[in-house]
Protein backbone atom coordinates (compact mmCIF):
# COMPACT_ATOMS: atom_id res chain seq x y z
CA UNK A 1 0.00 0.00 0.00
CA UNK A 2 1.30 3.44 -0.90
CA UNK A 3 0.08 6.67 0.65
CA UNK A 4 -0.39 9.40 -1.93
CA UNK A 5 -1.01 13.04 -1.01
CA UNK A 6 -4.23 14.20 -2.69
CA UNK A 7 -2.40 17.18 -4.19
CA UNK A 8 -0.44 14.95 -6.57
CA UNK A 9 -3.33 12.72 -7.67
CA UNK A 10 -4.05 14.84 -10.80
CA UNK A 11 -0.37 14.68 -11.87
CA UNK A 12 -0.22 10.95 -11.16
CA UNK A 13 -3.39 10.37 -13.17
CA UNK A 14 -1.98 12.41 -16.08
CA UNK A 15 1.18 10.27 -16.01
CA UNK A 16 -0.84 7.04 -15.94
CA UNK A 17 -3.02 8.24 -18.82
CA UNK A 18 -0.09 9.29 -21.00
CA UNK A 19 2.79 6.98 -20.19
CA UNK A 20 1.78 3.86 -18.24
CA UNK A 21 0.62 0.52 -19.62
CA UNK A 22 -3.10 -0.15 -19.58
CA UNK A 23 -4.79 -2.36 -17.02
CA UNK A 24 -4.42 -3.05 -13.31
CA UNK A 25 -1.18 -4.99 -13.86
CA UNK A 26 0.32 -2.50 -16.32
CA UNK A 27 3.71 -0.96 -15.63
CA UNK A 28 3.70 2.60 -14.30
CA UNK A 29 7.08 3.32 -15.90
CA UNK A 30 7.96 1.91 -19.29
CA UNK A 31 10.89 2.28 -21.65
CA UNK A 32 10.89 4.62 -24.65
CA UNK A 33 9.34 1.95 -26.89
CA UNK A 34 6.72 0.89 -24.35
CA UNK A 35 8.51 -2.20 -23.07
CA UNK A 36 10.10 -2.88 -19.69
CA UNK A 37 12.30 -0.10 -18.39
CA UNK A 38 15.91 -1.21 -18.68
CA UNK A 39 18.71 0.03 -16.46
CA UNK A 40 20.70 1.47 -19.37
CA UNK A 41 17.65 3.27 -20.78
CA UNK A 42 16.60 4.52 -17.38
CA UNK A 43 20.04 5.93 -16.65
CA UNK A 44 20.09 7.87 -19.91
CA UNK A 45 16.62 9.33 -19.26
CA UNK A 46 17.36 10.02 -15.57
CA UNK A 47 20.56 11.90 -16.45
CA UNK A 48 18.71 14.03 -19.01
CA UNK A 49 15.92 14.87 -16.55
CA UNK A 50 18.44 15.81 -13.83
CA UNK A 51 20.22 18.14 -16.25
CA UNK A 52 16.94 19.62 -17.53
CA UNK A 53 15.77 20.55 -14.03
CA UNK A 54 19.18 21.84 -12.93
CA UNK A 55 19.89 19.09 -10.38
CA UNK A 56 22.81 17.18 -11.92
CA UNK A 57 23.94 15.78 -8.54
CA UNK A 58 20.53 14.35 -7.58
CA UNK A 59 20.61 10.60 -7.03
CA UNK A 60 17.51 8.50 -7.59
CA UNK A 61 17.80 7.27 -4.00
CA UNK A 62 17.45 10.89 -2.81
CA UNK A 63 13.78 10.76 -3.80
CA UNK A 64 13.17 8.31 -0.96
CA UNK A 65 14.39 10.91 1.51
CA UNK A 66 12.26 13.60 -0.06
CA UNK A 67 9.22 11.34 0.24
CA UNK A 68 9.81 10.73 3.93
CA UNK A 69 10.49 14.42 4.57
CA UNK A 70 7.22 15.36 2.87
CA UNK A 71 5.37 12.67 4.83
CA UNK A 72 6.86 13.98 8.08
CA UNK A 73 5.89 17.57 7.34
CA UNK A 74 2.29 16.51 6.74
CA UNK A 75 2.06 14.80 10.11
CA UNK A 76 3.29 11.22 9.62
CA UNK A 77 4.34 9.68 12.91
CA UNK A 78 7.77 8.21 13.55
CA UNK A 79 6.20 4.75 13.41
CA UNK A 80 4.70 5.50 9.98
CA UNK A 81 8.00 6.86 8.67
CA UNK A 82 9.85 3.78 9.90
CA UNK A 83 7.23 1.56 8.25
CA UNK A 84 7.67 3.41 4.94
CA UNK A 85 11.42 2.85 5.17
CA UNK A 86 11.06 -0.88 5.84
CA UNK A 87 8.61 -1.22 2.95
CA UNK A 88 11.02 0.50 0.56
CA UNK A 89 13.95 -1.65 1.66
CA UNK A 90 11.97 -4.80 0.82
CA UNK A 91 11.63 -3.73 -2.81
Amino acid sequence: MVSIPPEIVPDLQAHLDEFAEDGPDGRVFVGPRGGPLRRSGFRRIWNKVRADVGLPDLHFHDLRHVGNTLAATTGASLKELMSRRRDLEKQ
